[in-house]
């Protein structure tokens, strides 16, 4: 790995990285526009740092010599050893976030009140503390004041803007880009796309990324999509304290 430069993909979990690692995946490793069938490759090629064993990063000989991109939902002083050289910050709204979270954790509804109130008073969850992992607001300040080149991707842009934001993306990555490869990118990573490779590899028990992390879980790691989900998840009240909680955030559009 020394002889490699280190592209960072990162977040706050469950607010995009995986989508940006299929993005990813097609603008510099499917020349061919060939549809994603399995996430198997999603793994080998844009590579987890935290499925590293004792933070040692066994990379596929494909990426030999080649800027590696790697995700991780680390704050950037916890990296900061490796030699990094572009980091895509993914941002999503941290109420939606949560929603994600706590699906995907499959937290018991008895306990949402209590998972509220941690989150509006360290804008994380207990089990991500305990991982140190950064809240919400730390992880996006520790890479924007990193002083390496960063591009920020919101969740929500792209959703509505895909288009341009893949655009700005390939401009960051200096990548050339056309038309027609946006319009493959798009259906290839769109949520519909992702959530049939996720039931495919769960119900026949195919090595990928989702058979992976979503072993002996009833939930979906692609649960719903889209943006504004939490709207209607949480209760006037809870909302209200939530909001309040994050009013005054700069990252919140």
């Amino acid at each position: 790995m020394k002889n490699n430069k280190i592209n960072i993909i990162t977040s706050f979990p469950k607010s995009g990285n995986t989508w940006m690692r299929f993005i990813i995946y097609d603008l510099l490793f499917n020349d061919q526009n060939i549809t994603i069938e399995n996430s198997s490759e999603i793994n080998r090629l844009i590579p987890d740092f935290h499925m590293s064993k004792n933070n040692q990063l066994i990379l596929d000989s494909r990426l030999k010599d080649k800027e590696v991109f790697l995700k991780t939902h680390s704050s950037y002083d916890q990296m900061s050893k490796l030699p990094i050289g572009k980091i895509i910050l993914m941002i999503r709204n941290p109420l939606d976030a949560f929603v994600s979270l706590y699906n995907y954790y499959e937290i018991d509804k008895k306990d949402k009140s209590e998972m509220i109130d941690f989150f509006c008073t360290y804008q994380t969850l207990p089990f991500l503390k305990k991982a140190n992992f950064p809240n919400w607001q730390e992880h996006i300040e520790s890479w924007v004041n990193s002083g390496k080149k960063y591009h920020i991707v919101k969740y929500s842009d792209l959703i509505d803007d895909f288009d341009n934001q893949i655009k700005y993306l390939c401009n960051f990555l200096d990548l050339e880009i056309t038309n027609e490869k946006i319009d493959f990118v798009k259906r290839n990573t769109s949520f519909n796309n992702l959530k049939k490779i996720e039931i495919r590899e769960r119900e026949e028990n195919i090595a990928g990324f989702f058979s992976g992390n979503m072993k002996g879980k009833k939930t979906n790691f692609m649960n719903k999509g889209g943006y504004g989900n939490y709207k209607s998840f949480f209760n006037s009240s809870e909302l209200l304290k939530l909001e309040n909680s994050f009013k005054k955030n700069k990252w919140i559009s």
